[in-house]
């Protein structure tokens, strides 16, 4: 087998692999059926109001409507599931003494780094694709399918046809896995740092809380940083439920989300080689 396979095989050996997973089904399942039971209502908050001005007929609460109103809703939680795995893919070994006895045997360093990093990057995409599933799945059973109705910001309602919806929903989904990604890379390298698995964890939410206040304080004397924050651009997936989809502020958000995995892998990357395994 190869260093990634045994890697992905020990990660999902571990029972806190699973919390994710376990946390999503159950949340997907109440929020959908909490929108079931309440769908009268809930009509009338995804059209946002325009049933006040206009006669809108057909299925309004639908699979993508929900789909993309769930995204909104599970946008801070996701980030901590991913951090459960994220931040224990290091320290889990310091922590369980084996790190030593990995790094005084082949293979490399680096190849034992760029293993690890892949199994936190596939556990991730995993977790994202397993939410779609869920959401496109029930959703499909309970509400059917329909146009997707959103609130954009600056444009008012946006109504994206049931013939478009479905594949703006995968690639929104496809641009949370990135998105997710950085959060991933951000737990990966505070867990080069230290030597237990809560650390990473609960540096990596609060750094990406104390971001999302910056960056939504309206003060003139923050404007300035709001652009070197990645939590900027961490609603990517947002961009392609849009009506235009504003292709450039895709490639800008995209690059910057790859910029910063590639700066907190090459720091986690640079920290790993280095380390003392007599420490």
């Amino acid at each position: 087998m190869t260093l990634f396979s045994l890697e992905v095989q020990k990660t999902f050996l571990r029972w806190r692999t699973y919390i994710g997973f376990a946390a999503i089904l159950a949340a997907v399942i109440l929020l959908e059926i909490v929108i079931k039971l309440n769908q009268d209502s809930m009509t009338h908050a995804f059209a946002g109001g325009l049933t006040l001005d206009f006669i809108v007929s057909g299925n309004i609460v639908n699979v993508w409507t929900v789909t993309a109103f769930i995204m909104n809703s599970l946008y801070i939680h996701v980030p901590f599931l991913v951090t459960l795995v994220a931040g224990d893919m290091i320290s889990s070994e310091a922590s369980g003494g084996t790190i030593r006895f990995i790094l005084i045997r082949p293979p490399s360093r680096s190849k034992i780094i760029f293993s690890k990093y892949l199994t936190m990057l596939f556990y991730t995409a995993m977790l994202i694709i397993f939410m779609s599933a869920l959401c496109i799945g029930i959703g499909l059973g309970l509400f059917g399918n329909g146009d997707l109705i959103r609130i954009q910001g600056g444009a008012g309602i946006v109504i994206l046809p049931a013939s478009i919806a479905a594949s703006r929903t995968v690639f929104a989904f496809l641009a949370a896995i990135l998105s997710m990604s950085v959060i991933g890379s951000l737990a990966f390298l505070l867990s080069t740092l230290v030597e237990n698995s809560v650390g990473p964890i609960i540096g990596s939410m609060a750094i990406m809380i104390v971001f999302f206040v910056i960056g939504n304080l309206p003060f003139e004397s923050l404007a300035a940083l709001k652009p070197y924050l990645f939590t900027t651009y961490m609603n990517i997936w947002q961009l392609f439920l849009d009506d235009p989809m504003n292709r450039a502020d895709i490639t800008k958000y995209a690059s910057a989300l790859l910029f910063h995995d590639a700066l907190f892998f090459g720091i986690s990357y640079y920290v790993f080689i280095r380390k003392d395994i007599k420490s």
